[in-house]
């Protein structure tokens, strides 16, 4: 089975006061609670058996803390991360075009980001899916999966992720 899971940032610090360089930005760190958010996420991906073979993040500091708090949590071998700066402040169609270049290989990909980009992605993956609605908060993991991925694999492939493949399995907010 194809799994996608989008997870946006924990709770991250402000930028230095009437400083709104995209520096400044990159180089907000996570608050103590958003911390304690990213580890909970770990525990809840644990907690239903979703461990990555690939993960792509942004490479700004809080997607990393956030990330480092899921893998600790998470307390197993995981691939190397993908830092991909296309991911940082990025539209649904850039998220969606690193996706589509996941190697076949790849069952469960982790994507680590931002929002308006992730929220608005898991919109378009699945626009059915009224749990979305309640909004993309802080840690909030949403899980796809691909239509025919579990019995069909040999010909689903990563390229074809879009709205007509994916549908919304699970969406949490750990």
């Amino acid at each position: 089975m194809r799994r996608l899971v989008l997870l946006r940032h924990a709770e991250a610090a402000s930028a230095p006061l009437g400083n709104f360089s995209v520096d400044a930005d990159m180089n907000r760190p996570l608050t103590p609670a958003g911390q304690e958010a990213a580890q909970r996420c770990g525990h809840w991906l644990a907690a239903h058996g979703i461990v990555p073979d690939t993960i792509l993040c942004s490479p700004a500091v809080r997607t990393r803390q956030t990330l480092a708090g899921v893998v600790a949590a998470l307390a197993c071998p995981l691939p190397t991360p993908e830092y991909c700066a296309d991911i940082y402040d990025a539209t649904p169609e850039a998220l969606l075009a690193q996706i589509q270049r996941v190697p076949d290989s790849a069952h469960t990909v982790l994507m680590v980001g931002h929002n308006p980009g992730i929220s608005l992605l898991a919109h378009q993956l699945d626009m059915q899916a009224s749990a979305l609605d309640q909004g993309f908060a802080p840690a909030s993991v949403a899980v796809f999966e691909m239509y025919g991925s579990e019995t069909l694999p040999d010909i689903t492939h990563w390229q074809m992720c879009d709205a007509q493949s994916m549908h919304l399995h699970t969406f949490a907010r750990p």
